[in-house]
């Protein structure tokens, strides 16, 4: 007891002084007339006005009351689950609770995803650009994260969200149909150790270069006809990306036909298809399996109106495969790897070459750095060798400097 007498004196002295501390900001903050209130704040202003104590909020919002404490506090932020509930609970928007300045709204680009979308965001050009976090060619067993959810405001998007802006603006946006590269994208992601995250877009050579051009992804991977490791390089100078874009090898993968039980011993290459009952799973026109399929067409003299299914579309490796595995069609062209994942017949062609178009201006964004090094890095090159059909002894490679 005398030792907690003989403390409790200089503890009252502390005491003191941070209350004194405390006092004096507060009232900085309250002679300030430009300071905005802090989240916690807002949240315990929305409360009080609703009658309630902090209890009532924490059943409302499924949440513990320690919890409604600490945010009102200012001690934490929400996650941005809990601070929804928080904002459903008192009738209020995530933005309007949780945004530290108005000044801070994040309006998106028109032309993507519309209001009521969640979504992922990156900060390019000098405005933000959305992209759904839920597409169906995301999708596997349910849902992914999110940056947040769009909403409508003043004829244009915001974007309803709890994460920093500053993490945010450092989002990396990655297209391509490689579908190693959503192992890629977090791997880059856990190696910057920085603000924002490395996401992936699924989508052909096409879409993929559409998006860099305009302005929609720093990153593109690309795979033009495999018969040649120059056509992705003749691709982006025909583009006219040379000057302001620097092109990585990612990988090389084996490319064939992708077939169902029902194809048996009756396909033996594209001729097969010409006029049968076999039906063709297809690609999006300027993807690299479209390409390649009119190509073989071309030189085989095979009429594409004559191939069942030609006119069919499938977005992706996967989405091309489990079509064929779901009995929609017989034949598709894809890679190895995703043949095997889905106990598909496979019949190799090729060996295609997929790089990765980023553009110059983005260089020293901590996440770029990231993927750069990534490619560089036994670990990840072993773990990506370790897909059926993959090859890395390029990876990494620069093909445009």
């Amino acid at each position: 007891m005398l030792r907690l007498s003989s403390r409790s004196g200089r503890d009252r002295v502390v005491i003191v002084r941070k209350k004194r501390v405390v006092a004096s900001r507060l009232r900085q903050v309250s002679d300030d007339k430009m300071a905005s209130p802090s989240p916690g704040a807002k949240v315990a202003s929305a409360r009080k006005q609703r009658g309630w104590t902090q209890s009532d909020l924490a059943r409302a919002a499924r949440i513990s009351r320690q919890a409604v404490f600490q945010i009102e506090s200012g001690i934490t932020l929400p996650r941005i689950d809990t601070a929804l509930r928080i904002a459903n609970a008192l009738g209020g928007e995530v933005h309007a609770l949780f945004s530290e300045e108005a000044s801070d709204a994040i309006r998106v680009a028109a032309g993507g995803p519309g209001a009521g979308a969640r979504v992922h965001v990156i900060h390019l050009e000098g405005r933000w650009v959305a992209h759904s976090s839920d597409a169906p060619d995301r999708m596997g067993a349910g849902f992914h994260s999110s940056d947040g959810v769009l909403v409508r405001e003043g004829g244009g998007l915001r974007l309803d969200t709890c994460l920093p802006r500053e993490s945010l603006e450092e989002n990396l946006f990655l297209a391509g149909c490689d579908p190693a590269l959503g192992i890629f994208a977090e791997e880059v992601t856990q190696l910057s150790r920085q603000r924002g995250r490395c996401l992936w877009i699924p989508c052909g050579n096409g879409e993929a270069l559409r998006r860099l051009i305009e302005g929609e992804t720093q990153v593109a991977g690309i795979h033009f006809d495999g018969k040649s490791d120059e056509a992705n390089l003749a691709a982006i100078k025909k583009s006219g990306l040379e000057k302001s874009c620097t092109m990585l090898r990612f990988s090389r993968w084996e490319q064939g036909w992708m077939l169902g039980p029902s194809a048996g011993k009756s396909f033996h290459g594209i001729g097969s298809l010409s006029g049968s009952r076999l039906r063709l799973a297809n690609r999006e026109r300027g993807s690299g399996c479209r390409t390649a399929l009119d190509r073989m067409a071309r030189e085989e003299g095979v009429p594409t109106r004559k191939i069942r299914g030609y006119q069919s579309v499938t977005t992706n490796h996967a989405g091309c495969a489990r079509w064929i595995a779901s009995g929609f069609a017989d034949v598709g062209l894809g890679c190895a790897a995703m043949a095997r994942l889905f106990a598909l017949g496979f019949v190799p062609l090729e060996q295609t070459t997929f790089d990765l178009v980023i553009r110059r201006d983005q260089l020293d964004k901590p996440l770029v750095r990231a993927l750069c090094n990534l490619l560089q890095s036994g670990k990840f090159l072993r773990m990506l060798a370790g897909i059926p059909g993959y090859e890395t002894s390029s990876s990494g490679q620069v093909i445009l400097p």
